[in-house]
């Protein structure tokens, strides 16, 4: 039987605080919404597994961070090493929109070769005062693609990521290389009862 390798991917959310990152990784990860979510403290992080095309599997490691001033340093840290970025705004705050290019600059400083996608969250919401046109120049601008998301009715939340991790697959230099580290091998019948993989359609 072919042998499947594991990778991993560590992606990160960023974005202003009340933007919706916990509410969009629930969403992805558990297909649930938890209205009047706590916020973020610091650092948070869940883990998502799919196959990207036969023998290809991936362990992503998502962290979810807080965009309150106080711990931008912290998440400064949690930057280094990642493979990919959810830019994440309120389409109903137009001052998270703001911060945006603030936040790719922080990625591109840190890790200039990870990949970002540009996230309106809260696409559902009635008063929104950020156009799509205005997001879609900003994200042309900056040179990431664009997805208008809700995490209330799971629109395009699933297509937020798969986005991603798409790019980040495609920035794999070759098989082998150091920053897609190989997880473990392992025989598929071997996995443990209950493990479950989503597939991602490229």
């Amino acid at each position: 039987m072919t042998e499947t390798r594991i990778r991993q991917f560590k992606i990160i959310l960023l974005g202003d605080t009340c933007v919706g990152k916990t509410a969009l990784l629930n969403r992805y990860v558990d297909d649930s919404f938890i209205p009047d979510a706590d916020i973020t403290n610091g650092i948070d992080f869940r883990i998502r597994k799919v196959e990207i095309e036969p023998g290809v599997r991936v362990k992503l490691y998502i962290w979810d961070t807080c965009g309150v001033q106080r711990y931008r340093t912290i998440v400064s840290s949690y930057i280094r090493g990642i493979h990919g970025c959810l830019l994440v705004f309120d389409l109903s705050n137009c001052e998270s929109f703001k911060r945006i290019e603030h936040d790719l600059t922080l990625v591109s400083e840190i890790e200039p070769r990870a990949p970002c996608v540009l996230v309106g969250s809260k696409s559902d919401h009635k008063h929104r005062c950020v156009s799509r046109e205005e997001a879609e120049v900003l994200a042309k601008t900056l040179g990431v693609p664009y997805v208008e998301a809700s995490s209330l009715t799971g629109h395009n939340v699933k297509e937020a990521f798969e986005t991603l991790v798409q790019m980040i697959y495609r920035n794999i230099p070759n098989a082998k290389h150091e920053r897609f580290a190989v997880e473990s091998r392992f025989e598929p019948q071997k996995e443990e009862p209950g493990a479950s993989w989503s597939c991602l359609l490229m």
